[in-house]
């Protein structure tokens, strides 16, 4: 009986499983859609739905998206929603509003069934951004954002959401999403709720893929051009520095192990009235026109720039109303200068600070938006209230968050390196508001400024009182001058009379380069509207080639010089002749507002932060005090001296000054994956720390081998860090030097920390 009752028992546990595992199993939407069946420029949708307990329920598409600021209406694309129970009986469905359905005998629902048609085709009176939106090509492409697919119950959002399509052969999934299940003809995906699923667009076509390794990640390069002008190969190629300088600026490693660019380049359908990207957590899509890849990469390295550091904000410091967003109710949060503002400036900021940009060039872009945002934008509203209302009463003001909203950060930017003796930036308040949140967490909204101050200084308290909250213009000429910036509301200055081109087809359809709007430039060379420009100072000029002609023209141009034009104009007798036209250059005086311009001399203090801001810290390391570098043993007491004290700044010249200038570093994480980096990258990740924390190391050890010009050092440490609690750890530093120019260099410094596991021998304990 003993042995019944066992197995009764067992028979029973096994019974409760099956039925918990088939109830759960009902717990979930499961989609499919066949992208090979497409009707009148639709698709269709299935759903086999998750059980209902309600009586009437109402089933929605999002009516807003995180990200656009926008009120999008994907319902207004759904036609002929119906739904069935388990036998295949129709249910009574009522259509509410845009974006909702009201189903009654709820809990009778089996089967959910619609067409969608393509929001970039579609002639319906509402706004969807194309990069936000569909796309269906039969055979060719399908672009799938998937909020305009797939819709979901009330208060039924946070239950697993699969996804299955039928696709044509061969036809590759670009996505962030890893598939459940992948074929030549079928691809399955599963979402684990709502927002996973609308945070991961779909790009299905041919594939044209490049997998970039980006430390811990695979980034994924898709490309959808159907006039081959663009390929995956070459944007990889043009994203790779990028990438990797982005990884350094975020301390070495990527918040995501995978991350897709998914790109769909325009080449065949009607214009898109609007051209950008939408980011999300592990991917972000992009509908730009397509062109020589040559002519747009500069534009798709920027915006790929932006988009992709959302990853950090909002995607992983963010609000409540970003992290349980409500798709069908505009609620906002007040903090865009964060999430879109932070992130247009961190896209431009990476680009110096890792050497792909000037850093006139980067003031260059900050002083365009300046005058961008003066000249089209209200400067005295409030970046919080614009925020709330950016999808109501201050949509028209929303585009300066990419603006102001940059300029912000750029200001408080400066300001913390200048609180903090240039030991911490926004890049590293970012960094700690990671930390804090995470992907899983929320901060309330009015919470976040008194958050910030407490990582931060109270002073910043009165930075976002004064220009964020309330009305007070950015002082500009305040905070540039900290990095040694001058700031010129308005300037004067004499340059050439341009012509004003314009590139239009000729009757042969092959594009003429037209002077238009005739000017006094025009008039000077006795040009005529209608004139055909072929070519000047003997050099042919075509629409591709004017701009780069008229460039170095104006490059090499002096004030009296002839320029001589030949044009193409119709004669008498209707015919086209060719004339030669000559006038002399001319300079006029002109004014530019909004000016930034580095300043020949900057001080000490403003140098400082000036090389802080812009990442200059391993430009030229200074000379190091001979009796820090004369002999081995000053170098690793020199090495030691330099890291520890008390809270507060380090001296990074000091600690610079005993490097060789291809020196690197490297180190073990606690999960034993080996990390490397530069001193300078060093001194940024670990100064904010210190600043912070009191941090003391001292060697408790050392054994050296040496031969002639070359030494390697095992020195073994023991420190302290002030941290709550307090961080005690022993271990051992290799360190390789050489002598050179009558002095030592540190080549290279990796180390292991002491675990449990892993004794320091005591031969390594003795100096």
């Amino acid at each position: 009986m003993k042995n019944f009752k066992s197995y009764k028992a067992a028979l029973c546990s096994i019974c409760l499983a099956i039925i918990y595992c088939q109830a759960s199993a009902q717990q979930s939407y499961k989609y499919s859609v066949d992208l090979n069946s497409i009707t009148n420029d639709q698709l269709t949708v299935e759903l086999i739905c998750p059980a209902i307990t309600k009586a009437q329920i109402n089933f929605y598409l999002p009516k807003i998206v995180p990200g656009t600021y926008m009120n999008s209406n994907y319902g207004k694309y759904v036609h002929n929603l119906k739904a069935f129970d388990k036998n295949g009986k129709e249910l009574s469905v009522s259509q509410s509003g845009d974006n909702g359905w009201v189903i009654k005998k709820a809990t009778d629902i089996y089967r959910i069934s619609y067409q969608v048609e393509d929001t970039w085709d579609a002639g319906i009176s509402n706004m969807v951004y194309p990069m936000c939106g569909t796309s269906f090509e039969a055979g060719k492409n399908f672009v799938i954002n998937t909020p305009g697919l797939f819709g979901y119950f009330e208060d039924m959002k946070k239950i697993p959401f699969e996804v299955s399509f039928i696709k044509p052969a061969g036809f590759y999934a670009a996505t962030g999403l890893k598939p459940a299940e992948t074929g030549s003809t079928n691809d399955k995906f599963i979402c684990e709720n709502a927002d996973r699923l609308y945070d991961s667009p779909i790009m299905f076509s041919l594939p044209d893929t490049t997998v970039i390794k980006v430390g811990n990640a695979d980034v994924v390069v898709a490309v959808y051009s159907p006039r081959k002008q663009v390929t995956s190969k070459f944007i990889a190629a043009n994203l790779n520095k990028l990438l990797q300088g982005s990884k350094d600026y975020l301390g070495g490693k990527l918040p995501v192990d995978k991350y897709a660019f998914i790109y769909y380049f325009n080449g065949e359908q009607k214009k898109l009235g609007i051209t950008g990207a939408w980011e999300h957590s592990y991917s972000s899509f992009y509908a730009l026109d397509e062109g020589p890849e040559k002519n747009i990469i500069e534009n798709v390295v920027d915006i790929t720039s932006h988009e992709f550091f959302h990853i950090i904000t909002p995607l992983t410091i963010s609000s409540r109303e970003v992290k349980e967003f409500n798709f069908n109710e505009t609620v906002l949060s007040k903090h865009v200068w964060l999430y879109e503002g932070s992130t247009e400036y961190t896209a431009h900021h990476v680009q110096v600070w890792s050497g792909l940009k000037t850093p006139e060039q980067f003031l260059e872009t900050l002083a365009q938006k300046i005058n961008y945002s003066r000249s089209s934008f209200k400067d005295t509203l409030s970046f919080t209230e614009l925020s709330k209302e950016s999808a109501g009463k201050w949509a028209q003001q929303y585009v300066n968050v990419y603006m102001k909203g940059a300029l912000i950060s750029a200001c408080l930017d400066l300001y913390l390196l200048q609180l903090s003796d240039a030991q911490y930036g926004i890049k590293d308040l970012k960094h700690d508001l990671s930390i804090k949140y995470g992907k899983d967490k929320f901060f309330e909204d009015e919470e976040l400024f008194s958050v910030i101050e407490e990582l931060t200084f109270p002073q910043v308290k009165d930075f976002f009182t004064d220009y964020v909250v309330g009305t007070t213009p950015l002082p500009y000429e305040k905070f540039f001058a900290l990095a040694g910036v001058d700031y010129l509301p308005a300037e004067s200055y004499r340059d050439f009379l341009r012509w004003k081109i314009q590139v239009a087809p000729g009757n042969d359809g092959v594009k003429k380069v037209l002077i238009k709007n005739m000017d006094a430039v025009s008039e000077k060379f006795g040009y005529k509207d209608g004139d055909e420009l072929v070519s000047i100072n003997d050099s042919l000029v075509t629409a591709e080639n004017i701009e780069a002609r008229l460039d170095h023209l104006y490059s090499i141009l002096k004030e009296g010089d002839l320029i001589n034009i030949k044009v193409n104009r119709k004669n008498a007798d209707g015919k086209m002749e060719l004339l030669a036209l000559s006038a002399p250059a001319v300079k006029v005086d002109k004014t530019r507002k909004h000016v930034l311009r580095f300043i020949p001399n900057p001080s000490a203090a403003q140098l400082k932060i000036r090389n802080a801001w812009l990442n200059n810290h391993a430009a030229k390391a200074p000379a190091a005090n001979p009796a820090d570098v004369s002999e081995i043993d000053q170098v690793i007491k020199a090495l030691y001296e330099v890291i520890s004290g008390p809270a507060g700044p380090r001296d990074w010249g000091r600690f610079r000054s005993l490097f060789h200038p291809d020196a690197f570093m490297a180190a073990f994480n606690a999960k034993r994956e080996l990390r490397k980096f530069s001193p300078a990258q060093y001194a940024q990740n670990n100064g904010p720390f210190f600043m912070k924390n009191s941090f003391n190391e001292k060697e408790i050890g050392r054994k050296v081998n040496q031969f002639g010009n070359v030494a390697q050092v095992f020195t073994s440490y023991e420190f302290t860090a002030g941290t709550t609690p307090p961080m005690n750890q022993r271990g051992i530093n290799s360190i390789e030097l050489i002598k050179e120019k009558g002095r030592w260099f540190i080549m290279s410094i990796t180390w292991d920390d002491e675990t449990r596991d892993q004794i320091i021998p005591p031969a390594y304990l003795n100096k």
